[in-house]
């Protein structure tokens, strides 16, 4: 199945060619295997040996504090990249199929790899003296604008749900895969990993928490934590009260906002790569950085109730309580009083309790 001319065709072609390569090779992308033979695999050993070939000629470690790769470490790089690239390829056509469009895991490996040969590369010329680290980003930030551009045409992801899917998938494909090279760093190096090796999170000296991308995972992930520990024990009458009505819409105003805010930024972006448009480096470190913020909504709620002291617990027993009463209406004497407040701000609520 591997045909060397083929592969090189299409590697070729995906970095001058794109569009056209991508839209050629549209009607064999059904076949993984095919995928994996043709593109996939040789892009993962191509990277390794060229990684290992330059770091044979670098210095004994990177300007990140990498030590240059080995026979071994190469080898367990390429298993970690076939799973890498598994990965990827499942999240981005699995959560396509949850936001409208092609849920074909063959279809998303074709993409992904497609998407990220200039990144393959990137992988390989790092070691090069003085510019191999500024030629690495300048790549992976060059296939974060082909994905953006290919996952319609391949995962038929709907212009409207584009952003939300990237945002999403991307933000998924960040934590698996800090995982995964934590598990790996730790498999090479063991206990001479330090804070400042690359693929682990940065650390703020002062703080002792991780900053940037991964700080705000973290930080997400610590509210979540958090928001699970919460309980309430409702009224006995079962009846939401007035104040709570206006926490409850003040709450959904504010994490809308945020996702909205930082949504549009991300649109902006990727819009301007769709009409290849120059797309700086901060662009993108931007959009990177504001991942674990713009996930869903449900995160950003329990930010901005946390974040004021509030009760994740008594805030979702006051959504499914307005709920029930925009269901039920009636019901009994509780589920009307509920209505009855439902209708009082049913302006401000309807968006959030009836979709």
């Amino acid at each position: 199945m591997f045909d060397l001319n083929r592969t090189v065709e299409l590697i070729r072609g995906a970095l001058f060619d794109p569009e056209a390569t991508w839209r050629s090779y549209l009607p064999e992308a059904g076949d993984w295997q095919k995928t994996a033979f043709l593109i996939t695999g040789p892009l993962i050993v191509l990277s390794t040996v060229l990684a290992y070939i330059f770091g044979l000629i670098s210095s004994d470690t990177s300007m990140f504090g990498i030590f240059r790769p080995t026979i071994a470490s190469s080898l367990l790089n390429l298993v970690t990249a076939a799973i890498a690239a598994g990965v990827v390829a499942f999240i981005f056509s699995g959560l396509a199929g949850v936001f409208g469009g092609k849920s074909s895991f063959a279809l998303g490996l074709a993409a992904t790899s497609l998407a990220f040969v200039p990144g393959y590369l990137g992988q390989a010329v790092n070691w090069l003296p003085w510019i191999g680290w500024l030629l690495m980003l300048g790549l992976f930030i060059y296939s974060l604008i082909l994905l953006w551009r290919i996952i319609p045409i391949y995962l038929e992801v709907p212009d409207g749900k584009r952003a939300g899917h990237y945002i999403v998938s991307l933000l998924a494909t960040i934590i698996v895969m800090f995982i995964i090279s934590t598990i790996v760093g730790r498999a090479l190096y063991g206990s001479a990993l330090g804070p400042g090796m690359s693929g682990m999170p940065d650390i703020d000296s002062d703080r002792g928490a991780p900053s940037g991308m991964f700080g705000g995972v973290m930080r997400q992930a610590e509210l979540m934590a958090a928001a699970e520990e919460d309980r309430y024990s409702p009224p006995g009458n079962g009846r939401v009260s007035e104040d709570q009505v206006r926490s409850f819409i003040r709450v959904m105003e504010r994490a809308t906002a945020m996702q909205e805010e930082k949504g549009d930024r991300l649109r902006e972006i990727a819009e301007r790569a769709e009409r290849e448009e120059n797309v700086s480096i901060s662009d993108f470190t931007q959009m990177m950085g504001g991942m674990a913020d713009v996930a869903g909504i449900q995160t950003a709620e329990i930010e901005v109730v946390k974040s004021a002291g509030g009760n994740w617990a008594e805030h979702q027993w006051v959504r499914e309580s307005l709920r029930t009463a925009w269901i039920q209406k009636d019901l009994n004497d509780t589920v009307a009083h509920n209505y009855e407040l439902y209708q009082k701000y049913e302006d401000q609520l309807s968006r959030y309790i009836t979709r």
